[in-house]
């Protein structure tokens, strides 16, 4: 039986090394390196966030409006996916953009049927804007649709190898964890991922494993089966 994952890529990755917006870069290097998994035969789901164009949550406009907010924010999130879902077909991926939100012409709503088509072709489903709904971010998206395609485990792909007590970045001191239990995660507090996506993961035995996607050969290992980074489990 073919595994099966969901992951999901920040807009920092996306972004590279530049303060904002695409790197195209980097994302010819994902691409390539997603694109050779699928071929291998891993089935992947891909969930990308926005936060390279806009952060909808961020709250730091005068006069913000968290409703307007987030809708550019998922919009952003279809602009990634297009970019992402191009790279991919370059590759020679058969790719399925979805989306919370409809766009006639450029993304469907989130269909299992067309899903498990795609797989079946050896192809890559890449999920944007976000539910389609305001206050629920790319996280949470994540859980969604891991439980909707019934992936085995959600790949939190990052700039950081892994779950830690503190900002790693901020703090030298910072320690790293191996293994986590998602009750851990809330008990501690650990801003790794939003709490509802968290407990929704909890509640429904889906496995979490987060590492840094920028390090050689870690994305790959991880759709072998193999623990890299930090694996939260129930």
């Amino acid at each position: 039986m073919k595994k099966r994952y969901l992951i999901k890529l920040s807009g920092e990755v996306i972004k590279g090394s530049q303060p904002s917006a695409i790197s195209w870069d980097e994302v010819d290097l994902f691409a390539a390196r997603i694109a050779n998994i699928a071929k291998s035969g891993v089935e992947l789901g891909i969930v990308i966030g926005g936060g390279n164009i806009f952060r909808g949550a961020s709250g730091n406009l005068k006069n913000y409006d968290r409703l307007y907010g987030d809708q550019i924010g998922m919009l952003s999130t279809v602009i990634n996916g297009l970019v992402f879902s191009e790279r991919l077909r370059t590759n020679g991926i058969p790719v399925l953009l979805q989306s919370g939100i409809k766009i006639d012409g450029v993304a469907g709503l989130f269909d299992i049927v067309k899903v498990e088509e795609t797989f079946s072709k050896n192809g890559i489903v890449v999920f944007s804007g976000g539910l389609g709904s305001p206050y629920f971010s790319t996280d949470t998206t994540s859980a969604v649709r891991a439980l909707e395609i019934k992936a085995e485990c959600v790949f939190k792909a990052t700039k950081v190898n892994g779950i830690y007590d503190k900002d790693p970045v901020k703090f030298p001191d910072a320690k790293k964890f191996d293994k986590l239990s998602f009750d851990e995660i809330i008990k501690k507090e650990l801003k790794i991922m939003d709490m509802s996506s968290i407990i929704l993961m909890k509640e429904n035995n889906l496995k979490l494993m987060v590492f840094n996607a920028f390090s050689e050969k870690t994305l790959e290992d991880a759709c072998k089966g193999k623990i890299v980074g930090t694996i939260v489990e129930k």
